[in-house]
């Protein structure tokens, strides 16, 4: 009863699995693992030999303690309605549905409900988990989950209110730094006869050793830039143009995103 039981092997659970098996933070028998996918089990299955694998909903529900949800948000109520009738009340549920609050969970299960949001950095062990515990979450709990989900990355605790801003940031700021690279490596190319696949990796070491030094000399990025950009030099006439456009087109980005995440799962 003391396993985690993961629901949904998409593109998260098939990552969480990965991650936590990888890191050490769980042994094969201490995992179970259901899909509506036979063919997601049967990978799962060939990948982790020993794991569990469950043939519904229910039957991971009644074997497992610690029971993460990693489906559509749409799918969520759908799921809790189907396991709880099998639950002793005593678990703890770890949502990863974005639009689904605590309050939403705590309505179908009154127990112990976290939301969770992770990156899929993680699958590299970088980047941050973001993480929000419920009312009815005991010690035990927290540092249970807090601790897999620190196996494969940092974990940040938030408060519910700051989870939409802080998930544009940690959870969706991948794909948004991927389409920065992806412009800024297309913009050279165009402009030079920089072969496209050069400029794409040149761009991307670029970005990862920026971040990099920021991170290891705790430098704010206009500090970093002054550095760079020398007065009537070339960094400095390519900072100029972007401080001129960037931010509108940024809190449109953002405006979006924020508008978006308040109609997930509704």
């Amino acid at each position: 009863m003391d396993c985690v039981g993961i629901i949904g092997y998409g593109h998260m659970g098939s990552m969480l699995v990965n991650g936590f098996l990888a890191s050490g933070a769980l042994r094969v028998d201490e995992v179970v693992v259901a899909s509506r996918s036979r063919e997601s089990r049967d990978a799962c299955a060939g990948a982790w030999p020993g794991i569990g694998i469950a043939a519904t909903n229910r039957e991971l529900a009644r074997r497992c303690r610690t029971i993460i949800l990693a489906v559509r948000p749409r799918e969520i109520r759908g799921v809790l309605n189907e396991i709880v009738s099998v639950m002793d009340g005593d678990e703890q549920i770890v949502s990863l549905a974005a639009g689904i609050s605590l309050d939403d969970l705590e309505g179908l299960f009154p127990g112990s409900v976290t939301r969770v949001v992770p990156t899929v950095t993680s699958a590299v062990g970088q980047g941050t988990t973001l993480i929000c515990h419920g009312r009815q979450v005991g010690m035990h709990d927290t540092l249970r989950v807090e601790g897999l989900f620190s196996s494969i990355g940092d974990v940040v605790l938030v408060g519910e209110d700051d989870l939409p801003a802080a998930t544009i940031l940690s959870s969706c700021g991948p794909g948004l730094f991927a389409a920065i690279i992806d412009e800024l490596a297309g913009a050279t190319a165009r402009a030079s006869g920089l072969p496209p696949d050069r400029a794409l990796m040149l761009a991307t070491e670029t970005v990862a050793a920026t971040a990099a030094y920021l991170r290891e000399t705790g430098e704010a990025p206009g500090d970093l830039i002054e550095r760079v950009a020398t007065g009537g030099g070339v960094t400095e006439a390519g900072v100029q143009r972007l401080r001129e456009r960037l931010p509108g087109v940024f809190d449109e980005a953002v405006a979006a995103m924020l508008q978006r995440y308040g109609a997930v799962g509704k």
